[in-house]
């Protein structure tokens, strides 16, 4: 099966059921798998070719799932990215996977401007929203209803490619494959006990990356489940919501749990939240106090579940019906198989802390990156670069990370984006980043920037941070930034902090 009979066969099931709700705005089973139809169509029309690229710059909407869709039944393959990236990060992406066209909010392509035109390969824009004086296409205009797909004589095994996974300056594309997205979603579905009966909230968690795709949008396609989108960051929609549409589950990252008790600590809970089975947590360990807190404010289940971009979904997840509060992330979901192996490739005994490797539907290949694919997918095993332990029980706990990078807010920063751009900057001589304990105690870990100045030159943390905010997404801007004579460096080259913040 491939996803365009696995959308014909959730509206045939569904049918006028709702799949994504925004507001007023309702997109049922039957009219994603219409709409996709049509739009398709209006992109074969404009010249999207089986095999071609297709990059998605759009927010989170039922506008979203209709495009992913109708890119797939083109014959081509989906880029979905990060709306906060900037041009810097756009072009790395671009130039590494050429896409023929992009489809993006009307205020990231009016601040993008004509930048764009540089890309040669970029055959067409599609702009979500009407902007006076530009030639791009307006969306709404492509998307009508048809009962068929086109006819496409063999569609490509790939769904997407997913360029979370590696640093952005020196991307790492993982390629999804349709009929892994479908087994992983079948995988979702069981470890969350999730049917047709389910109602899922999507709050601060953005459809472009692999929750959003994956544990998200396909498990809940798969399942029949209803999915309400929540927009903004208020902690009042997303409760509201919840109360409203009588929600049964609800994801976040730790950062979210984290905001959700300080917001009911500072204001108490004023919401109903009686219909939630659960709340799951991933992308990042969460503090058991949360876990505790949030259990004690809402009387409700936080689980952990855990998975990567690699994995194409969440590969472990904890008893819905029970607390996490164990720190761990629970066991392999159907479809899936985890192992902790020593340097050597064997397995460790239980207890024992080891990297993690990881079996199932997982990516084919990273794009354009044979030798690393080589190095990170052996006979079959996904290795993860995440340290772990399986315990008694076979319950995954995740203890630490190979990988020169940190999670903040649910979000990979590489500390090599960090350095490679502040090396770029007239005024730095050397470069190198960390990651420190957020001081505010809500995003795990936080950027910090350190930074040797040439001879005379002149630089202060505003304006590190502001050359930041202007080349790269915000959230990877140096929450901390230390000017020193020269940078200590470990053996192995990596940053030394002892004593840099003291």
């Amino acid at each position: 099966m491939n996803l365009v009979e696995f959308i014909a066969g959730a509206a045939d099931r569904y049918q006028d059921r709702t799949a994504f709700q925004m507001g007023d705005k309702c997109l049922s089973f039957r009219d994603l798998d219409g709409l996709s139809n049509g739009l398709a169509g209006n992109l074969i029309e404009m010249g999207v070719k089986p095999g071609d690229r297709v990059a998605l710059l759009l927010e989170n909407s039922p506008d979203f799932v209709v495009c992913y869709f109708a890119i797939l039944k083109a014959g081509a393959l989906a880029i979905p990215l990060d709306t906060k990236y900037k041009m810097l990060e756009i072009k790395a992406v671009f130039d590494d996977c050429r896409p023929s066209t992009l489809i993006a909010e009307g205020a990231i392509l009016k601040t993008l401007g004509g930048e764009l035109s540089r890309f040669e390969f970029l055959k067409n824009i599609i702009s979500k929203a009407e902007i006076p004086g530009t030639a791009y296409t307006v969306l709404d205009s492509l998307i009508r209803c048809a009962e068929f797909p086109p006819q496409i004589k063999q569609y490509p095994d790939l769904a997407h490619i997913a360029y979370t996974s590696g640093p952005t300056l020196r991307p790492h594309g993982a390629e999804i494959t349709q009929q892994n997205l479908i087994e992983a979603a079948a995988g979702s579905a069981a470890g969350f006990g999730q049917t047709d009966q389910d109602t899922v909230i999507l709050f601060a968690l953005p459809l472009h990356h692999t929750i959003g795709i994956a544990v998200i949008m396909m498990t809940s396609l798969f399942a029949g489940s209803r999915v309400i989108i929540v927009c903004g960051v208020s902690m009042d929609a997303a409760l509201c919501a919840i109360e409203k549409e009588r929600a049964t589950m609800f994801h976040g990252v730790p950062f979210i749990h984290a905001m959700m008790v300080k917001h009911i600590k500072d204001n108490g809970l004023k919401y109903n939240l009686i219909t939630l089975r659960f709340c799951g947590s991933a992308g990042a360990p969460i503090p058991v106090k949360v876990i505790t807190d949030f259990e004690g404010l809402t009387g409700k289940n936080l689980i952990q579940f855990y998975g990567l971009t690699e994995s194409t979904s969440h590969v472990t997840c904890q008893d819905v019906t029970k607390s996490g509060r164990s720190g761990g992330v629970g066991k392999a979901i159907p479809g899936f198989a985890i192992r902790v192996v020593a340097e050597d490739g064997h397995d460790v005994m239980a207890g024992e802390s080891g990297e993690v490797i990881i079996r199932g539907p997982i990516m084919r290949a990273y794009h354009n990156l044979p030798d690393l694919t080589e190095q990170f997918v052996q006979s079959g095993w996904l290795y993860t670069d995440d340290i772990g332990f399986i315990d008694d029980e076979g319950e995954l706990f995740i203890n630490g990370v190979k990988k020169p990078m940190l999670i903040t807010k649910g979000q990979n920063i590489y500390f090599s984006d960090i350095s490679d751009l502040l090396l770029n900057h007239p005024a730095v001589a050397d470069a190198a980043a960390s990651g420190i304990l957020d001081p505010d105690g809500m995003r795990g870990e936080v950027v910090l920037a350190v930074i040797k100045l040439k001879d005379g030159a002149i630089l202060t943390e505003q304006e590190v941070k502001k050359y930041f905010l202007e080349k790269l997404a915000n959230y990877k801007c140096p929450k901390k930034v230390v000017f020193v004579s020269e940078i200590p460096r470990k053996p192995n080259g990596d940053l030394d902090t002892f004593g840099l913040l003291d």
